[in-house]
């Protein structure tokens, strides 16, 4: 009897141990991954400044132009080791796509674009007129929250993303990071197009003397900057992995340039 009293004190002791250094393993573990996360998103948030910084250069010493041969466009950053993980950074111009607030005016030029869009991803002309009635009648929106909610679906808004996007004010079409499809469909002729791409990629960038030598003097809502951008920093530090999704404005004044973010969305995993 003496014996099975102590086996069954040891055994409770054993029990205590093992829950202590089971609780002491998990604090462990919660401390590293607090420490992890902190650390990604301080990468993640540098990845975002270091946007900022080579947008609001560009625009004090390139206002002219905005094109993929700028170091703002040569940002982007694949995949890297860093101390315990990996970094990546991706730069979109958001003007390379045709902007829906463009339509809350009711000019015929931005309707028109936006049916020729739609007419050649095979969209039912019912889904575009409803759109472009949100846009018209709830104007200018900020997300696509309305259009769904009229009754557009996320996979007709998905066919859509390629060429479309939501953008304060009435925003131009940016020739100098437009892709092929969409540049297509501005200047309503695919040779006139491709050759423009060529010059483009030739020289890095388009004027207004390269549109009139390809015979497109004018096209009607493009331009050749932008001040809406895209940045995704993904980090993974540990075992936890962070996206940080910035969008950016840059707002040019008189001799300054002030970028703002203006909306941050983070993920984690």
């Amino acid at each position: 009897m003496i014996l099975l009293n102590v086996l069954l004190v040891l055994a409770v002791a054993s029990v205590a141990v093992l829950i202590m250094i089971a609780s002491q393993d998990l604090e462990v573990q919660r401390s590293t991954r607090l420490r992890d996360a902190a650390q990604a998103n301080a990468y993640a948030r540098a990845g975002e400044l270091s946007a900022i910084t080579v947008l609001r250069r560009d625009g004090l010493t390139a206002a002219a132009t905005d094109n993929l041969s700028e170091p703002w466009a040569q940002l982007g950053q694949q995949a890297v080791a860093i101390p315990g993980g990996r970094f990546s950074l991706a730069i979109e111009d958001e003007q390379a796509r045709f902007n829906l607030n463009a339509m809350q005016s009711g000019d015929p030029g931005p309707i028109d674009l936006f049916q020729r869009i739609g007419e050649a991803l095979d969209i039912d002309p019912a889904t575009l007129i409803r759109i472009a009635t949100v846009v018209r009648v709830a104007g200018p929106l900020t997300d696509d929250s309305l259009i769904v909610a009229a009754g557009v679906t996320r996979a007709e808004l998905d066919r859509l993303a390629p060429y479309v996007t939501i953008l304060p004010g009435t925003t131009a079409v940016n020739l100098n990071t437009v892709g092929l499809p969409l540049m297509t469909l501005l200047t309503r002729d695919a040779e006139v197009a491709g050759k423009l791409i060529e010059a483009r990629d030739r020289k890095g960038y388009l004027t207004p003397a390269d549109l009139a030598a390809e015979g497109a003097p004018t096209l009607a809502g493009t331009g050749f900057t932008s001040d809406h951008y895209r940045v995704v920093t993904t980090v993974t530090v540990g075992d936890v992995t962070q996206a940080l999704d910035s969008r950016i404005a840059r707002i040019r004044g008189v001799g300054t340039v002030d970028v703002v973010v203006t909306d941050r969305r983070r993920t984690a995993g």
